[in-house]
């Protein structure tokens, strides 16, 4: 790299700094009131170094319980990378009558927001007795997501023709051709699902309070609802200790965020290719 490279690089530098910094500052309050005394005023300084919230934020609710809780839900909503992935094919490799018509009106579902779902949906699992269970997650992984649909399309749109019509040659049924050939080759966009699909789920505390009573919450939705206090004194609410589980739980989120981020990136690159 020659010195004028190097020169023109150092703004781009400073201001990734200054806005890695603006992200990052306010997980280090986070830290520093989880690692305070619950009776101090949080700062920017850490009053102490009270590890032992973090022990209390798991044992003054049923933390691990609610953690359970959580992973059952993702496991069920991780059948939509599989029904997404089997959808964006069909949309982008078999030709059919309307194929293109009905993918509009799959990417049109995207335009409606979330909440304006929700309340139908209730209606409709509280009729069938689905409440308090588990189903509506597998019911939605079934169900697919329209933009992992979309992203599956793309990544197999730009795939080879030559490669599936070798595998019919061959003999290879539509299944086995999606199955044997296109599969193996969509590992960074079955991770990038994944990952969105674990983190959107991992997150959410609305749905489940929706559909769900307490003893079936996941930890999102339980942190939200439950406070951290002191046996005998409703009143006075364990700031350090609330901070700590919520810091406990983005663990999972970080981590399969820094394992995955490469295959993300990759993902929603080859999206874009045409084929």
């Amino acid at each position: 790299m020659t010195e004028k490279n190097v020169k023109g690089s150092v703004p781009l530098y400073v201001a990734l700094i200054f806005f890695s910094l603006i992200f990052i500052f306010p997980m280090y309050l986070a830290f520093v009131q989880a690692l305070s005394a619950w009776n101090t005023t949080p700062g920017f300084v850490s009053v102490g170094f009270h590890l032992e919230n973090f022990k209390y934020a798991t044992t003054l609710i049923d933390f691990w319980n609610f953690t359970k809780n959580s992973v059952i839900i993702c496991a069920l909503s991780l059948i939509s990378v599989v029904t997404s992935g089997i959808g964006g094919y069909a949309f982008a490799r078999i030709v059919a009558p309307g194929r293109n018509a009905l993918f509009m009106i799959v990417l049109s579902t995207m335009m409606l927001p979330g909440i304006i779902t929700q309340i139908p949906q209730y209606i409709l699992y509280h009729k069938y007795g689905l409440i308090d269970t588990f189903w509506p997650w597998v019911f939605g992984g079934i169900g697919g997501s329209a933009f992992f649909i979309f992203l599956y399309r793309q990544f197999f749109a730009a795939i080879p023709k030559e490669l599936e019509e070798a595998a019919r040659i061959d003999g290879c049924s539509i299944f086995r051709t999606y199955w044997n050939i296109f599969l193996p080759m969509s590992i960074p966009i079955l991770a990038t699902v994944s990952i969105m699909t674990f983190q959107g789920t991992w997150g959410d505390y609305l749905g489940p309070f929706m559909l769900l009573k307490q003893d079936h919450y996941p930890l999102a939705t339980a942190l939200s609802m439950i406070s951290y206090k002191i046996e005998g004194n409703d009143k006075l609410i364990l700031t350090s200790v609330s901070t700590a589980a919520a810091i406990l739980l983005i663990v999972p989120v970080v981590v399969t965020f820094f394992l995955g981020q490469r295959y993300i990136v990759e993902g929603i690159v080859t999206t874009g290719v045409k084929g």
